[in-house]
């Protein structure tokens, strides 16, 4: 507390010159100890602020990804950055409209003439019309039963008169018989030798189970259901008990394990076939596993390689790892040779370092971290962004069916100078926004990758994205919603099975 007492001052000038230095002395000690305790605060607040901006962000993509809706549209506000193409093709629509208006016109002043108007033909260009789907159309290979509908009588009800059939009005009804149960029985004769005694019987075919009660077809039913369809077993145990065939839940267990053997060797020469393509996408979803014992579950994962994009017959090998560890997937591609295209996580990194494995980035990430700035408010730096990108993709939705050829020419003329122009956009709008804000992020996260994400140029096979590897993975996540899709370490061995059946 500063003391109001008068306080006596020096008569000596000495003495006044000394309390004066003394007194400036300290104000300048206050001063500088007020700065320092202004940057404290404001650097607390800058971080507080930080803090808050990052945890709404995070509330708001949680509560969009438990409530909101799952597809990344474009915002009303963003369509106004596309509004010169809409003009054009309005305008195109209208030269288009009144065209035909005219056409009409002079039909109609033709008819009007009479008959000097069939001397002169008026030609009307033909224009698409819009039809309404209309039903579904019933596969033609599906076998048709026929059901005839006999009369209740021959004789007209108007005059008393016979009828005669002129002929049949037919009509489909699409129909489902459930599926049923029926038993093999296989019946060997017992051949003897009389002469000799020798006793003989054909050989029974080979089993997936050695003396066991299902066929192949059984087991492989109760596979598919559990790993591609993703029916617990308890689930089957009902079906199987209302068509009247119990079958205990350990019993359907026991199959699965059993026929595991036969899956990995088709999981084996899938993944033979696999490596053998020069292009792959790899991704890895967390999978939960059941701990005997512990009461509680580990987090494994599943890590999916797929075959390019374009394959006539894509192929999808699903690895099973306790972890998440880098070395799973060295291990699984070995010594392969080509490009692989992943999301940025850092696992694949040892990969990319050697020179036979080349990074094909992702778009759908890139622009997925514009996305997310967008939605938690108007940015226009990311509507921008997602207008860019935006364009990249029509020109793939363009070229869809080229051939890789093809796609090379059309994204070098198109695509590359687009990206081009992006890429000078990026590197001078990363200069004019906070370095910690999260439009800074996306924007880091894009030219990061650079090289990866503009490979596609290259390389007419290769995808703009690893979507086709994250929708192979949409069934892990259903099946994941389960507690028995768990694997039991102690039981049924389920990687070989999930390798062998992606969904």
């Amino acid at each position: 507390m500063i003391s109001t007492t008068p306080v006596p001052l020096p008569t000596s000038p000495d003495a006044l010159r000394d309390l004066v230095l003394s007194l400036l002395q300290q104000q300048e000690e206050q001063e500088a100890e007020r700065t320092r305790i202004i940057a404290q605060q404001q650097a607390a607040i800058a971080l507080r602020d930080e803090t808050i901006a990052r945890l709404e962000s995070t509330i708001a993509k949680l509560q969009r990804w438990r409530f909101g809706r799952r597809s990344e549209k474009l915002s009303p506000d963003q369509i106004s950055l596309w509004q010169e193409a809409l003009d054009t093709e309005i305008a195109a629509m209208e030269s288009l409209l009144e065209t035909v208006l005219e056409d009409s016109a002079a039909v109609t002043a033709g008819r009007a003439e009479g008959a000097a108007a069939d001397a002169q033909a008026v030609t009307v260009p033909a224009h698409p019309v819009r039809r309404h789907p209309g039903r579904m159309a019933i596969p033609a290979h599906l076998p048709r039963v026929e059901v005839h509908h006999d009369p209740k009588t021959c004789t007209c009800a108007q005059c008393g008169g016979p009828l005669e059939t002129i002929g049949e009005e037919i009509s489909e009804k699409l129909d489902y018989i459930p599926g049923r149960f029926q038993v093999i029985r296989h019946i060997r004769p017992k051949l003897a030798c009389r002469p000799c005694g020798t006793l003989e019987s054909p050989a029974l075919p080979a089993q997936v189970i050695d003396k066991g009660l299902p066929t192949a077809r059984m087991v492989a039913q109760v596979m598919t259901a559990k790993h591609v369809d993703h029916l617990p077993l308890y689930r089957q145990e009902t079906q199987y008990q209302r068509a009247g065939v119990p079958i205990s839940r350990a019993t359907l267990c026991s199959w699965l394990g059993q026929g595991e053997y036969w899956i990995s060797l088709l999981a084996e020469a899938c993944k033979m076939a696999l490596l053998e393509g020069k292009i792959l996408h790899a991704d890895e979803t967390p999978l939960p596993v059941l701990n005997p014992g512990s009461g509680k579950t580990d987090k494994a994962y599943l890590w999916v390689y797929r075959s390019q994009a374009d394959a006539p017959h894509p192929i999808v090998i699903f690895d099973y790892a306790p972890d998440r560890k880098g070395i799973h997937p060295q291990h699984f591609l070995g010594d392969w040779q080509g490009i692989l295209q992943t999301d940025d996580y850092g696992g694949y990194d040892a990969l990319y370092r050697k020179e036979q494995v080349s990074e094909a980035g992702c778009w759908a990430h890139v622009r997925r971290h514009f996305y997310d700035v967008e939605q938690r408010g108007p940015s226009p730096v990311a509507q921008k962004a997602l207008a860019w990108i935006a364009k990249l993709y029509a020109i793939e939705t363009e070229i869809k069916a080229s051939p890789p050829d093809q796609k090379v020419v059309a994204r070098q003329q198109r695509a590359g100078p687009l990206l081009e122009a992006f890429h000078i956009w990026l590197t001078e709008t990363q200069m004019q926004v906070a370095p910690k804000s999260g439009i800074a992020k996306a924007i880091g996260y894009a030219l990061k990758r650079w090289k990866a994400l503009t490979l596609y140029l290259e390389e007419g096979q290769l995808s703009i994205d690893n979507n086709p590897v994250e929708r192979a993975l949409r069934g892990v996540a259903i099946g994941r919603n389960y507690v028995q899709s768990a694997i039991m370490r102690s039981k049924c061995s389920e990687p070989p099975i999930v390798g062998a059946l992606p969904s």
